[in-house]
């Protein structure tokens, strides 16, 4: 069954050549949609005859009698009655006739949405708006949104040579942007601008995602500035460093009594007297060192705001950014604790497990990753049975401290995950594409609608007629993805955070640590 693609525009018009594409891979025919008037140098496929109701037997005999591979005959009377007929070398083929407005097609970003040429895996619909988008971008005339579009990838470029810098890929910078949210932001950033400037900006995809990026980054720029301008207006830079100072005291003093209650008995737990003092000592001494950081820190913290401030330039992100090396900065002694406490927990862990595949006779076998049956001397299990019984015995006490410390850390990491989802929310938030499609344009369209024409005659093939209509928002959302950016990076799953949990492995920030 072949399928005869008819601009709506045609059917309006007087008798004609028809002019367009013959797919017969596709058994597809598009019709293009100045067939009747415009003068072609290809030869035409067809003709298109307005009909009255007496109409000869001869001009039906001349027009069969014709002795072109694929011919198209496609009719239309009085009443709006469609039909059409496919002669090909004399045979009749059949065929569904299918109305549409090529101009909705050109007009939709998604249709064409990252293709140009021709894919093995393509359907109907998708080869319609590529072949579509191929005589636009023939025809294509120079408008107003074009001239903006190549300004602003002009802008693009000098910013992208402005941040295109070999530096960038040293070691050292890179170990630095792994560490610091602000510094790995805006290497994202640049690496984004850079995929821009030179991506393909003849498909939808690219344009697209273009004017995202930059309402994106002119509504971020705003939240910036303006959140620079109340700090600047009500100078909160020697506020704001009193009150973290403040808290960062009151955590300290908070730890101090922690590791003091954790001395002794907590909760009615007996534990190892002198295994709990001796760790108890070794964190208050870190404790009395993170009081002397903080006196040497309290003199330059307002400068160090009133600096950051700046960076509203940039955009809310960048502050938001900043905001989360502060918090990072500030809580660096939660996480020493817990790094000393999971290692110890974890080399528990592992001693315990090997000593007791000693006493079952077994051995981890490294280079095969399996299990191995091994004979053991009296010796080795005596000596092993000692060290097992050490560390059985201190094992709860290590776990105590690693328990408490490492729900301090999940405190900390859950603050750090909500403002990275409020900076990922601004990076990846398809502003454009949401306002374009609030306020009903043609462009957001993206779903295809085929309803059935119905005809006066009933012995007329049937005749279709495809719309584009409005997508749904989540669909919308899903399509406007940036496609400058690269994908996200793999989150930490339920079942592998307890297992780290468990086994005392240390639990990262929800940060990008690697960059190409």
């Amino acid at each position: 069954m072949w399928n005869v693609f008819v601009p709506s525009c045609i059917l309006n018009r007087k008798s004609g050549k028809l002019y367009g594409r013959v797919i017969g891979e596709e058994r597809l025919v598009l019709i293009d949609e100045d067939s009747v008037h415009a003068t072609h140098g290809d030869k035409s496929i067809g003709t298109f005859r307005k009909l009255v109701e007496e109409e000869s037997n001869e001009n039906k005999n001349k027009i069969k009698s014709s002795n072109k591979c694929i011919f198209i005959d496609l009719c239309c009377n009085t009443d709006g009655d469609i039909s059409c007929d496919i002669i090909n070398n004399s045979e009749k083929l059949e065929c569904n006739v299918v109305v549409f407005e090529p101009q909705q097609f050109v007009d939709s970003y998604f249709l064409n949405w990252n293709k140009l040429t021709e894919t093995k895996s393509e359907n109907i619909v998708e080869t319609l708006s590529r072949l579509l988008s191929l005589v636009d971008l023939n025809n294509a005339r120079t408008t107003l949104l074009q001239k903006l579009q190549c300004m602003v990838i002009f802008l693009f470029q000098i910013i992208g040579y402005l941040l295109d810098n070999r530096v960038a890929r040293l070691g050292p910078l890179k170990f630095v942007a792994s560490c610091s949210s602000l510094l790995n932001h805006q290497i994202s950033r640049r690496q984004e601008y850079l995929n821009a400037r030179g991506g393909d900006h003849r498909l939808s995809r690219t344009q697209l995602g273009l004017a995202n990026v930059c309402l994106r980054q002119f509504l971020d720029t705003m939240l910036g500035m303006t959140v620079m301008y109340v700090f600047f207006h009500n100078n909160l830079s020697d506020q704001l460093a009193a009150d973290i100072i403040t808290w960062a005291y009151a955590v300290a003093d908070y730890l101090y009594s922690l590791v003091t209650w954790l001395m002794g008995a907590p909760a009615g737990l007996k534990l190892n007297k002198q295994l709990t003092e001796f760790l108890g000592h070794f964190f208050l001494y870190h404790i009395h060192l993170w009081k002397g950081y903080l006196v040497i820190l309290q003199p330059v913290l307002s400068s160090v705001l009133w600096s950051a401030s700046l960076l509203g330039v940039l955009g809310l992100t960048s502050q938001l950014c900043f905001l989360r090396d502060v918090l990072s900065m500030m809580t660096l002694h939660i996480y020493c604790f817990y790094v000393y406490a999971a290692r110890i927990y974890q080399f528990q862990v592992y001693a315990l497990s090997a000593f007791w595949r000693l006493f079952r006779g077994k051995k981890w076998n490294m280079l095969r990753q399996r299990l191995d049956s091994v004979r053991y001397n009296v010796d080795q299990l005596f000596l092993g049975t000692l060290l097992f019984t050490i560390l059985l015995f201190t094992l709860p006490t290590f776990a105590l401290y690693y328990v408490v410390f490492t729900l301090l850390r999940l405190i900390v990491l859950t603050a750090h995950q909500a403002i990275h989802t409020i900076v990922q929310t601004i990076d990846t938030f398809p502003l454009f594409s949401v306002v374009m499609w609030c306020l009903n344009f043609r462009q957001m369209t993206g779903d295809v609608l085929f309803t059935c024409v119905t005809q006066k005659s009933s012995n007329l093939l049937p005749v279709f007629s495809l719309q584009i209509i409005q997508m749904p928002i989540r669909k919308l959302l899903s399509r406007s993805e940036n496609p400058f950016r690269k994908a996200q990076e793999k989150k930490y799953l339920w079942s592998s955070l307890i297992g780290d949990l468990v086994w005392g492995r240390l639990i990262y920030p929800w940060v990008e640590v690697s960059h190409p």
